[in-house]
């Protein structure tokens, strides 16, 4: 007696794994304590691979158990097997190849087996040659040839294609959603195509669906299709010989019903789910076909996009990558991938898709983005299939509501019944009017942008940009949804955020404003609409630049979207990462970080962890990283958030442009040049491809590449970078970073040994600055960048005069302590060439703390403060002041030993010429000329260096002369 119950769970696991790969299978069987069960599984699975006894009827069974020996020749006509492929249960598949001479080729042979050549069999095998040899298309496998082998039995041959089942297939090359869509739609033209030459396959499913080296798919097995043309015994398949695998079955051939093209819809859509979802959408366990199709006939289909949401994210992570995210890929195909697929799977066949061609047709509406065809099921119908269901237990709940209402009085019930569902019915049409309002102006604004762009149809001589097209868009909804004022505020802050992305932050805060003014009217103050819009209206002018209105702002839309139960919304993890920057701004750090790890947080709940929002909150966090000097922690989020935006938009998206700019950014404070030429050459590339010539982020981007190319020494190419940086910035109007190129441009003026042109480009930054951020830290930056310009020149009054300028400017602003430090700097350096030795000392060594408060001791700018101040010392002329110069040399030769970029020659240069006229002070004039040696062959490496290289040309002289 066979146990029930053992039967249903060898069944179940049979279903789980038939299409799985075969050493996922014995993995899987080989971690089962239980032996015995595993090989009853591992028998049925090897029963299924060959075929027969799951597609044969009993005559056709023995032969198979008998075994099938070798034709003594292993021959079949003019080709000769190699060997065995495949068993079914009329035939046996070989591999061979031609022998006769005519032209190589390898094919499959399917030789009818010995014992088979019944009448009715023989019908069968021919039919099947015949069937094959009317499907002549890309996507199936073709019929070449036929005959009759040396012992008079019948055989064709086909083409063998080498490849894998299309779900191993996709899964190994790791397919996004839309080619796995593509790649399923190619499939749905063979078997629409087999429809349209009357033939139905019947045995759809992935072992039968390969993919070939070119990535193309092919069908193949049409041993048990079916024709459809009536031909007497050949449209009725008898109930004992149903062929089928049970877990791609349609319900008409559980239920032994007559099968169509309907049953291989049904396939396809259990294909396109398996692909899409990496699981078939429900397990069926075992039993006759009976009980089968009785089960499935009472189990509702899970949604694909329900099912590929409780997937583990190991499991979608094997289907489509290690960045993959089961929540973004899940509520990609939610929507009208669920209704194709939910369509193909009716348990009616009238229900399903008419054909494979408009199953295919769907597949490709969907891919371009247009109106599929398939619909949801109604309300009604699923209303319909409950009670029949059910119907037992409707009619129960009925009659005691009958009851119910008898005895509360049936005529008020029903009024008061009827008014509400009136009532309610008004409030959704409303809604669905309004829906459908907004859906259609969505739709005719595209239209618009797609239009536009076509020279032949459009109505004006120049496509309109797309930042005319939003403003166009803002104008039409304030004037045509005035009597829609919630749909008018709904639209007003979605086109409003555009603004933002298409870079017109200033008018995108006037939009947003409005927008939120007319909710607030609308819903009151406290409701989650008007806190999600006061939220949109406070980043927007964080966006515009004005830090000091966005600050106030921000807290208050993080207080109004806490209250409003919207704490751990995606909007309030918006606002939380736009204030970690305003708290960057203000030197709060650990407040900063704290709102960046919060947003982070809760962007990764909503959205998942490879979801592009959660690479914009880790770019955040990579910023606030950076600033506080933790360069190496800063880089790995930065990749991280590039490695999700290749993962989801490709090497190509423009918000890799902005992660590689950041990247190069780390890396070129660190001074690791190298490491960041490809990072900013990759941001170009991408945004010279992606953006509309001239764009300001465009501009930001070759301001960067042309300071590392300055620092690399490779001034012709820096030259042209910031020169085309300048004109973008200057045309686009973003007058700050105007002014950075400016600054750029002086600096690298400088550099190339220029210093009148560089003081020049300086004071014109200078002046771009005041003009866009008055009294700033960039403005009064540029200012002392200035300042050393003019010291090469010589001009120590007016170098004097801008130095006073800058600390009379310095009571005005905000605390700053970097600006603090390079001030305290460039007053030693003035001090010191004004030969105010004592003040220069005092100057430098303020300088000097704070950097070591601010970097630590092993930074390049310490080391270069070290030296500076050891000038200073040596040149106050004491033994105490040598004695100490002498450890800042030291040690800042211990920080620069290994470097050999041009900065760090040039600072061990003058570290060199300090520690020569410290020899020659204790005597050592041997060990001054070889200090000094080295030290003119380092200062003269950089044009910048005239100066300190004019000194040292001075001391050697001084030298010569002992």
């Amino acid at each position: 007696m066979v146990d029930a119950g053992r039967w249903a769970a060898v069944s179940a696991l049979f279903d789980e794994l038939v299409e799985r790969p075969p050493e996922e299978r014995e993995r899987r069987l080989a971690a089962l304590a239980d032996h015995a069960f595993a090989d009853e599984v591992r028998a049925l699975l090897a029963a299924d691979d060959e075929g027969g006894m799951l597609d044969a009827g009993p005559s056709d069974v023995l032969p198979a158990l008998l075994g099938e020996p070798e034709p003594p020749d292993r021959s079949a006509g003019a080709y000769r097997l190699l060997r065995k492929l495949g068993e079914g249960g009329m035939g046996v598949v070989w591999l061979a190849e031609r022998t006769d001479g005519a032209f190589e080729q390898r094919v499959a042979i399917k030789l009818l087996k010995r014992g088979m050549d019944s009448h009715a069999i023989l019908r069968r095998f021919l039919q099947e040659r015949s069937i094959l040899a009317r499907l002549a298309h890309p996507h199936i496998v073709r019929l070449l040839d036929g005959g009759m082998s040396a012992d008079g039995r019948p055989f064709y041959a086909m083409e063998y294609v080498d490849g894998d089942a299309i779900t191993v297939w996709a899964e190994h090359r790791k397919l996004g959603i839309e080619a796995r869509v593509a790649l399923l739609a190619k499939v749905a033209d063979a078997v629409a195509w087999a429809h349209a030459h009357l033939v139905v396959h019947r045995d759809l499913k992935p072992s039968n669906v390969l993919v070939d080296a070119a990535g193309e798919p092919r069908v193949l097995d049409f041993g048990i299709a079916k024709l459809l043309e009536p031909t007497g015994g050949e449209t009725v398949t008898c109930t004992g010989q149903r062929a089928f695998s049970p877990a791609y079955a349609a319900p008409e051939q559980l239920r032994g019903e007559p099968v169509g093209t309907a049953t291989d819809v049904h396939a396809l859509g259990l294909l396109l789910h398996e692909l899409l979802v990496g699981v078939i959408p429900r397990a069926r366990g075992g039993g006759d076909p009976a009980s089968i199709a009785h089960a499935a006939d009472g189990a509702a289909v899970e949604r694909a996009s329900a099912c590929l949401g409780r997937q583990t994210q190991a499991h979608v992570q094997s289907l489509y990558g290690k960045g993959a995210d089961r929540v973004r890929l899940a509520r990609r195909l939610r929507g009208d991938l669920d209704v194709i697929i939910a369509t193909a799977l009716q348990r009616e066949p009238q229900r399903r898709y008419p054909t494979a061609a408009a199953f295919a047709d769907d597949l490709r509406r969907w891919l371009d983005g247009r109106v599929i065809v398939a619909r949801a099921d109604s309300a009604a119908y699923r209303l319909s299939k409950f009670v029949r269901r059910h119907r037992a237990a409707v009619v129960a709940a009925l009659l005691v509501l009958l009851s119910l209402v008898a005895g509360l009085g049936a005529t008020l019930w029903q009024a008061r019944a009827a008014r509400e569902a009136a009532q309610r019915a008004d409030a959704e049409r409303e809604k669905a009017e309004q829906q459908l309002a907004r859906s259609d102006r969505v739709k005719q604004f595209i239209l618009t942008l797609f239009r536009e762009q076509d020279p032949i149809t459009r109505a004006r001589a120049a496509a309109r940009t797309p930042v005319d097209l939003v403003r166009e868009g803002i104008a039409e909804v304030e004037a045509s949804f005035g009597a829609q004022a919630e749909l008018q505020a709904e639209l007003l802050r979605d086109l409003g955020e555009i603004q933002v992305g298409v870079d017109e932050p200033v008018r995108a805060t006037e939009t947003l404003r409005r927008a939120w003014q007319m909710q607030e009217r609308l819903t009151g103050p406290q409701s989650t609409a008007s806190a999600d819009a006061f939220a949109a209206y406070a980043e927007s002018v964080h966006a515009a630049g004005d830090i000091a209105a966005a600050t106030p702002l921000l807290r208050e839309a993080a207080g109004r979207l806490r209250a409003a139960g919207l704490d751990r919304h995606p909007r309030a993890a918006q606002v939380a990462g736009a204030l970690a920057l305003v708290e960057l701004v203000a030197a709060r750090n650990e407040e900063a970080e704290r709102l960046a790890r919060d947003a982070l947080a809760i962007d990764r709940a909503a959205f998942g962890e490879g979801s592009v929002q959660v690479a914009t909150r880790l770019a955040t966090l990579a910023n606030v990283l950076q600033e506080t000097g933790r360069y190496d922690e800063a880089l790995d989020r930065y990749r991280e958030a590039l490695a999700i935006v290749v993962a989801t938009g490709g090497e190509d998206h423009v918000r890799g442009a902005m992660l590689n700019t950041r990247i190069g950014d780390v890396l070129r404070v660190q001074r690791r040049y190298q490491d960041a030429l490809p990072a900013y050459e990759a941001a170009v590339r991408i945004e010279r491809l992606q953006l509309p010539a001239g764009h300001r982020l465009l501009g930001s981007t070759l301001i960067r590449l042309g300071d590392l190319q300055r620092r690399m020494r490779r001034f012709d190419d820096a030259d042209r970078s910031l020169a085309q940086a300048i004109g973008i910035l200057q045309a686009s109007g973003a007058v700050a970073q105007y002014a950075q190129a400016l600054q750029f441009h002086g600096v690298l003026a400088r550099a190339k040994g220029q210093p009148d042109l560089a003081a020049a480009r300086l004071r014109a930054s200078f002046e771009a600055f005041r003009e866009s951020t008055g009294d700033s830290v960039y403005t009064w930056l540029t200012a002392l960048l200035r300042v050393e310009s003019l010291l090469d020149s010589g001009l120590l009054g007016e170098a004097e005069a801008v130095v006073d300028a800058a600390v009379a400017a310095r009571g005005r602003m905000a605390k700053d302590e970097y600006l603090d430090l390079y001030m305290a700097n460039v007053a030693g350096m003035l001090r010191h060439a004004q030969g105010r030795i004592g003040e220069a000392i005092g100057h430098r060594r303020r300088a000097l703390e704070g950097l070591l408060a601010m970097y630590g001791p092993d930074h390049a700018e310490v080391a270069q403060a070290r030296i500076a101040l050891a000038a200073s010392l040596v040149a106050a002329g004491g033994d105490a002041e040598r004695d100490e110069a002498g450890r800042f040399i030291e040690e800042a030769r211990a920080t620069l030993a290994g470097k050999d970029d041009p900065d760090a020659a040039a600072m061990l240069g003058s570290a060199l010429l300090e520690r020569s006229r410290i020899h020659l002070a204790h005597g050592d004039v041997d060990g001054a000329r070889a200090d000094l040696r080295d030290a003119l062959a380092r200062l003269q490496l950089r044009p910048e260096d005239a100066r300190r290289l004019h000194e040292a040309r001075r001391f050697e002289r001084l030298l010569a002369s002992r």
